[in-house]
């Protein structure tokens, strides 16, 4: 009896001990392993529309890969020197950049005082060192981590792959350890599907839109280093409640400060008229409603996620939230049809 018990406890012990053993194995490579899971699941009806032609499942993941890579990939490798180029520029602008002069201009008065003029020409100095550093730091890491990438590359290449070929097994392997009865497997299938497509189409698909519409408006009006801040306006796009105002509307100001006064009033139109108003027309359309994930909890998965991961933690986060309160959800049910079971119960004599 007692080496039956050890054996029941032992079993779960080993399980977590190997599962954090695993996340260890992986953790170097996670960023990779996880969009290539999330690229699998978005392109995951694509690959079976295409399978119902092709019958090769790898013939077909090799298709939707290369294409992904074509479409994704090969555009940022092409567009990284100018990328970089702009990082570089921004830098000078930074190094020479003298606020004390443009608040001088501004407000005069405010300088009035030797003692505050004294404190905001400190400011401005210890500010623009942290922003040079900062970008050189920025420089650096890429060249240095430029090996790195390109094997995160390969790993996401070969996730990307195998998650496709392999998806058909994923819910016939979930099911043999889900905890529940198949009417509440079911159940978790359709809700995991909704809360999925909040976090990935809802949050990160709309806010790359967002960029894309910010940086073809960025051309147009022929504003300065427009695709460094088409890549920043995307990044802050997917975060919940902040959004791409808090590129635009900063660029719109300097512009405005340093005379460039017909791009500012181009940039600010589009920016309240078009920028602005593709989150709330395209996130309704793209999610429903009822499968929208509240914009805090994304908003803390996001910030909690990247303390905990890294940049992985970005995506991470909100989903391992989601995932969480969607199975408290289940287990709620579960037991709320318990009880309603027993009250219907009939006694028996």
């Amino acid at each position: 009896m007692v080496e039956e018990s050890y054996k029941k406890f032992m079993v779960p012990v080993v399980i977590i001990v190997l599962a954090f053993l695993s996340f260890l194995v992986i953790k170097p490579l996670i960023l990779s392993i996880t969009i290539g899971l999330c690229m699998a699941y978005i392109f995951n009806s694509f690959f079976k529309k295409l399978n119902s032609k092709i019958k090769s499942k790898y013939v077909c993941a090799t298709i939707v890969v290369a294409l992904t890579v074509l479409v994704f990939v090969v555009p940022i490798i092409l567009v990284l020197p100018a990328f970089t180029k702009q990082v570089f520029d921004i830098y000078l602008i930074v190094r020479d950049f003298d606020a004390y002069n443009l608040i001088k201009g501004i407000v005069p008065g405010l300088l009035s005082s030797p003692q505050v003029s004294a404190e905001i020409l400190a400011a401005s100095s210890t500010l623009k060192s942290a922003l040079s550093d900062y970008l050189v730091s920025f420089f650096k890491n890429i060249i240095m981590d430029l090996p790195n990438m390109l094997f995160g590359l390969l790993i996401f290449i070969f996730t990307y792959f195998f998650a496709l070929t392999e998806s058909s097994n994923f819910k016939s392997f979930f099911s043999t350890i889900f905890p529940f009865s198949k009417e509440h497997e079911q159940r978790f299938y359709d809700r995991f599907e909704k809360v999925t497509n909040s976090v990935l189409f809802g949050h990160f698909i709309v806010g790359i839109v967002q960029g894309i519409v910010a940086g073809v408006g960025y051309f147009i009006l022929g504003i300065p280093n427009a695709l460094l801040l088409t890549v920043l306006t995307t990044i802050v796009g997917v975060i919940p409640v902040i959004g791409p105002w808090l590129v635009w509307i900063p660029a719109d100001i300097y512009l405005f400060a340093t005379g460039m006064t017909e791009p500012a009033m181009g940039l600010l139109i589009f920016g309240l008229f078009a920028i602005n108003w593709i989150d709330a027309i395209m996130r309704p359309f793209v999610v429903s409603s009822r499968a929208e994930m509240n914009s805090a909890i994304a908003l803390i998965g996001m910030i909690g996620g990247t303390i905990a991961f890294g940049a992985v933690g970005f995506i991470l986060g909100p989903l391992i939230l989601a995932y969480a309160i969607l199975m408290v959800e289940i287990y709620k049910d579960k037991k709320q049809e318990s009880i309603i079971f027993k009250k219907e119960e009939p006694v028996t004599k």
